[in-house]
């Protein structure tokens, strides 16, 4: 399922705002962004074509990686609807192949998941320091097992789906203490939003992918 990870955290340099307003923004942004690709999912349509796939659900979401990095807020801006909302338009299609009960089950343990890496990276940010490097490797170890899964069908999706599961729940604690370590204000804020906007998206669709695999 989608890969797509930012690495926007090194901006400096706006009006500092408190600690709460800035994980108070954060999950604003959060929500916004998970908000915006539920209500794209309607709009959707039943089916996607190759070139809808590979334009609407990869090209603008990566290239809105790279824009959401930027230092300028409304650029920044900008570029995570390019993620948010492109990735809602192909997720629509996606889920019509599983049966509400699976989405809503995978959905709940998504939330349970988000919130428990997520307080523990916001309480124990340190435990997550100096996970950056096996995480980062881990990430295209899965990208490319999931590459060979498409050509040779021996390999197992379940194990696929539970190791990238895994991964992405520790990006949620790693990218909190990422959080931790950026500068406070509103654009940092939302630089870490979008890049847990993409883990909880990742680890849904692992989540979903393994449950249909059970």
């Amino acid at each position: 399922m989608g890969l797509f990870k930012t690495t926007a955290f090194e901006y400096r340099g706006y009006s500092k705002i408190s600690e709460r307003s800035y994980y108070l923004a954060i999950v604003g942004f959060i929500l916004y962004g998970l908000l915006a690709t539920y209500l794209t999912t309607f709009v959707s349509p039943v089916k996607v074509s190759t070139a809808e796939l590979i334009c609407i659900g990869c090209i603008i979401p990566i290239a809105g990686c790279f824009v959401a990095a930027s230092d300028t807020g409304i650029v920044s801006f900008l570029g995570y609807n390019m993620i948010a909302i492109p990735i809602g338009y192909i997720l629509g299609p996606t889920l019509n192949h599983y049966s509400p009960n699976v989405v809503q089950n995978a959905a709940l343990i998504t939330l349970f998941i988000t919130a428990l890496f997520g307080a523990a990276g916001f309480f124990y940010p340190k435990l997550f320091k100096s996970l950056g490097g096996v995480l980062f490797y881990s990430l295209i170890g899965l990208i490319l097992a999931r590459i060979l899964a498409m050509f040779i069908p021996a390999l197992n999706f379940g194990i696929i789906d539970y190791i990238s599961a895994g991964i992405f729940s520790l990006y949620i604690g790693y990218d909190m203490y990422r959080a931790s370590e950026s500068s406070r204000d509103y654009v940092s804020a939302l630089h870490v939003a979008v890049s847990l906007y993409l883990d909880i998206v990742n680890l849904f669709l692992s989540v979903l992918s393994a449950s249909s695999n059970d």
